[in-house]
């Protein structure tokens, strides 16, 4: 089946972006003033994985952080992420989500990084670094597992990382190029909206040649407040088994929720050098809000007038998967 070479491509993204990346995230120094709300960072992505049988799969794409929050100085933001398959060159988005950003670095905890290097290696972790140019430092973390490498300039942007997983049965690896950033106009919200506050069940549906087949669902559960973080517990269903996870939300958008003052835009995010648009549309139910990729429509949302997502649906490499709101 096409569609799995592609999603193991986004199991590993999804491997990195669930790294423990504490090391590199104490929280200790201060985030410059460029970061802030509205800040846009693009770059270059791509992912493989190749089997001990020989056999591959890959995609190449763009990752798009969106600051919206900077908390305890760490930043939260959402992502995007496109990627289109090297081998049907069709195109997969992975679902819109609030997480950590991965754009700053401070240079300090770079250096306070290095200097725990005998420590860490007790623990069975190499940390090695240093700069490699006039603006630009370099850290990697190894285990037996895994490998990491990063690379920020002077001013703590990053550069440029690579996430390597290393297993029996073959290895895996992510890897992102700094294209550029920007600032957008990002509405100043602080208060969470009512809907935030909810739990919900959606259904989860896949389409393909002219069938839709039930997949399991989703269910949204609400933990506990950071903040202007919002902590969810996530469990999905599919196959009579639930993975359990965590998801974040900020006032501004969320796992099942869009704050209004972003659905008054016509035109949220647009990125002509890559033919990237985030636009709202007149929808069945209030406002949708539609992704676009060179043209292609690759995720829509429909809201209601709260900002409550009612059902979702985005392209996974020919196929669609469908979310649609249960309870």
């Amino acid at each position: 089946m096409k569609l799995f070479g592609v999603l193991m491509v986004f199991a590993v993204v999804a491997a990195f972006a669930q790294a423990d990346l504490s090391l590199l995230l104490p929280g200790e120094y201060p985030v410059p003033e460029w970061v802030r709300p509205g800040l846009v960072v693009v770059y270059q992505y791509e992912g493989g994985i190749r089997s001990a049988g020989g056999s591959a799969a890959s995609g190449s794409g763009f990752r798009i952080d969106v600051v919206t929050n900077v908390e305890n100085n760490r930043v939260y933001g959402i992502e995007f992420l496109i990627l289109v398959s090297l081998s049907t060159y069709e195109v997969m988005i992975q679902p819109i989500r609030v997480m950590p950003l991965m754009v700053f670095l401070h240079p300090g905890a770079i250096q306070d990084l290095l200097d725990q290097a005998g420590m860490l290696a007790q623990q069975g972790i190499v940390v090695r670094g240093g700069r490699v140019s006039e603006n630009s430092i370099w850290v990697g973390i190894e285990d037996d597992v895994s490998s990491t490498d990063i690379w920020v300039s002077d001013e703590g942007l990053v550069q440029r990382f690579q996430y390597l997983v290393r297993e029996r049965e073959g290895s895996s690896v992510v890897q992102s190029q700094y294209l550029k950033h920007f600032y957008i106009d990002w509405p100043d919200i602080e208060d969470f909206p009512p809907v935030s506050q909810e739990n919900h069940t959606y259904s989860i549906y896949v389409s393909a040649y002219g069938m839709t087949t039930p997949a399991g669902s989703v269910s949204y559960e609400l933990l506990n407040t950071q903040g202007s973080i919002l902590i969810y517990r996530l469990i999905q269903y599919s196959s009579g088994m639930s993975i359990p996870a965590e998801i974040m939300g900020v006032p501004s958008f969320g796992p099942f929720y869009i704050h209004s003052e972003l659905l008054e835009k016509d035109v949220i995010l647009e990125i002509p050098e890559i033919g990237f648009v985030w636009q709202n549309e007149q929808g069945e139910y209030g406002v949708d809000s539609v992704v676009y990729f060179n043209g292609q429509e690759c995720f829509r949302a429909a809201l209601d007038e709260r900002g409550l997502i009612i059902g979702v649906q985005y392209l996974q490499e020919g196929f669609v998967i469908i979310t649609e709101l249960a309870e």
